[in-house]
């Protein structure tokens, strides 16, 4: 709830600056053709949070504590995407539909402690101990999104947007150090192959060429549609969840439409 209570309280705030800025339409030129296709190479991390505390016993009588903590590594994917813009005042100005490849990992940390042992034993020597396991799973995701723009400058822009994201898992991978016996037996860390999800994307674009724009986005999961089990869009390992950070270099290619390039743009509408 509170990222949604913070996510409204941007797209107000946002929509107060467009207000006072100059609207175009982009691409800003009619000898450019209204759709075009894209490329981002991504990078990809997320934050852990720590567990509560719990307890157990063994069948020795010595009763631990344990506390599991998240961190996320940094890795990568690709997205491939096709934008269509929209010409005058919309809701957005260009939808976007892409297909990337995603990889997710971090480590996950397991903090044990005795502090009980049986009546007239000792505690053990190693009271304290710490496992590492390490995950990492790949999705292939659809996405279709919706873009608004504001053009604080005239080669300079801020672009946000909502999306819906489709996450199907193509593999994952678990490494445990210890102990073992935390997934029972036929059970994985990550049983949902599918996902739907929605996703809010931040940015801030550059106009390097005439036919070329650069993108810099920075995308997050904020609620989930499915599975309907948990609202909660994180990933989640065992009693860790890790919120997803993805951070794109979208290249964006305009394309030059022979119809419209050489048409004269009127100042005026012509009298009836």
């Amino acid at each position: 709830m509170k990222k949604l209570f913070f996510l409204g309280l941007f797209i107000s705030q946002f929509a107060l600056v467009k207000a006072q800025v100059n609207r175009k339409t982009f691409p800003l030129s009619r000898e450019f053709k209204k759709s075009g296709f894209s490329i981002s190479p991504l990078a990809t991390v997320s934050f852990g949070n720590k567990s509560n505390l719990k307890e157990f016993s063994n069948d020795a009588g010595f009763e631990w504590e344990h506390a599991e903590i998240g961190r996320g590594t940094w890795n990568a994917g690709i997205e491939l995407g096709w934008f269509k813009t929209f010409e005058g005042y919309q809701i957005g100005d260009y939808f976007e539909a892409a297909l990337s490849y995603r990889r997710f990992s971090g480590v996950h940390y397991l903090e044990e402690t005795n502090f009980i042992a049986p009546a007239g034993l000792a505690l053990l020597s190693y009271q304290y101990r710490e496992s590492q396991n390490a995950w990492r799973f790949e999705t292939v995701t659809a996405a279709i999104r919706l873009i608004d723009i504001a053009f604080q400058k005239p080669n300079r822009f801020l672009t946000w947007g909502i999306g819906i994201n489709y996450d199907y898992m193509i593999a994952s991978r678990f490494d445990f150090d210890y102990p073992q016996d935390l997934l029972t037996s036929n059970r994985t860390p990550f049983d949902n192959q599918h996902a739907i999800r929605a996703h809010f994307q931040v940015g801030y674009g550059f106009k390097l060429s005439k036919h070329l724009f650069l993108i810099p986005t920075v995308e997050t999961p904020l609620i989930t549609a499915l599975p309907t089990s948990t609202l909660n869009p994180s990933i989640q390992f065992l009693d860790v969840n890790y919120q997803p950070i993805i951070i794109g270099l979208k290249f964006m290619i305009l394309r030059r439409d022979p119809v419209n390039c050489n048409a004269p743009q009127l100042k005026t509408m012509p009298s009836k």
